[in-house]
């Protein structure tokens, strides 16, 4: 015999699943929510309207509908509205402020005027980024851009990491860089399972003819290139394991000894550096703020990538490992 629920039973009893499911946890609800940060929601609606100006205004963005990579442009919508989170956050504890009349002579040259070639000439993760930045509100996007350079230049020249590395190499010639992601990953857990054990780590990776180092110093201002990457993001203890380029078949594992902000380094042959990489600097130098935030991305878009300040498909395609001394648990 089937049991029927009587309405006021079956009122009560979605009454009490309902005030189950609050209870949980307080804050803005991830049903609509692409994204949560610090408890902020950002919506399913605000990226899908961003991919929806793409499609609709972008001749460029025609190869990716066709190919079926609009994903990409909706992972990087919320990946920039993030960021714009940590910038507004990190423009007040730094004190950093942009003039209004520097963002309207921005928006009169408007640097993203130029329309993009959609002959599939420029990267799809590039072109997306592109996509993105044009259909946001165009002083948001300016006004982020010139709050990276402020956030960069105010600590390039005082930057200085002191890292405990290990290089891992393919033999292979033709090997990916992906192909020894799992191994990069397995040191990198062991390094922060025992950080004593470190500097005998480093000596059997020495021994075996490896790159490997203790205690190696590196200036920011030595590289804007390698200032971007997540070493010089990550706190003093943290162990990182990331690719310094996707170009080359070489992942690298460091401990993070010391990050000085206030070092004194001789910048007199440092190479001229370029606004992009200012940007890219800047970028970077928002890690801390991200590590100090609760940033809860919606499945339907990936995970916070803390390597790539961003968001990746899923956990198997993020670009590198952070592991934090305060809880242990990775960052990826």
């Amino acid at each position: 015999m089937t049991a029927k629920l009587r309405p006021l039973v079956l009122i009560a009893v979605l009454t009490a699943l309902v005030a189950g499911l609050t209870a949980c946890g307080s804050g803005p609800s991830q049903l609509n929510s692409a994204v949560i940060v610090d408890g902020k929601s950002i919506s399913v609606d605000e990226v899908q309207a961003l991919v929806d100006k793409v499609v609709r205004e972008q001749k460029a963005a025609k190869p990716l509908a066709q190919q079926r990579k609009l994903d990409l442009v909706a992972r990087e919508a919320v990946s920039q509205l993030v960021l714009h989170q940590l910038l507004r956050k990190a423009a007040r504890e730094e004190n950093i402020t942009v003039k209004p009349a520097d963002v309207d002579q921005a928006v009169k040259q408007d640097p993203f005027s130029d329309e993009l070639p959609a002959d599939g000439s420029v990267p799809p993760d590039a072109l997306a980024q592109q996509l993105v930045y044009r259909a946001r509100d165009l002083r948001d996007t300016i006004t982020d851009q010139i709050l990276m350079v402020q956030l960069a230049s105010k600590h390039f020249d005082k930057l200085q990491i002191t890292m405990d590395y290990t290089a891992i190499v393919s033999q292979d010639q033709s090997a990916k860089p992906e192909s020894m992601r799992d191994e990069a990953f397995a040191k990198a857990r062991e390094w922060a399972a025992d950080p004593d054990d470190v500097a005998n780590l480093i000596a059997k990776d020495k021994q075996a003819g490896g790159d490997a180092q203790e205690g190696a110093e590196f200036p920011a201002a030595q590289s804007a290139a390698l200032a971007a990457t997540v070493m010089f993001g990550a706190g003093e203890g943290s162990v990182v394991a990331f690719e310094p380029s996707p170009q080359q078949a070489l992942w690298v594992v460091g401990l993070i000894r010391k990050r000085d902000t206030d070092a004194t380094v001789d910048t007199s042959q440092a190479p001229q550096v370029q606004p992009a990489e200012m940007v890219a600097v800047g970028k970077r130098m928002l890690q801390p703020f991200a590590e100090e935030s609760q940033i809860s991305v919606s499945p339907r878009y990936g995970v916070w990538d803390m390597v790539a300040m961003g968001v990746a498909p899923s956990e198997a395609e993020t670009t590198g490992l952070v592991l934090t001394p305060s809880s242990g648990d990775a960052q990826q």
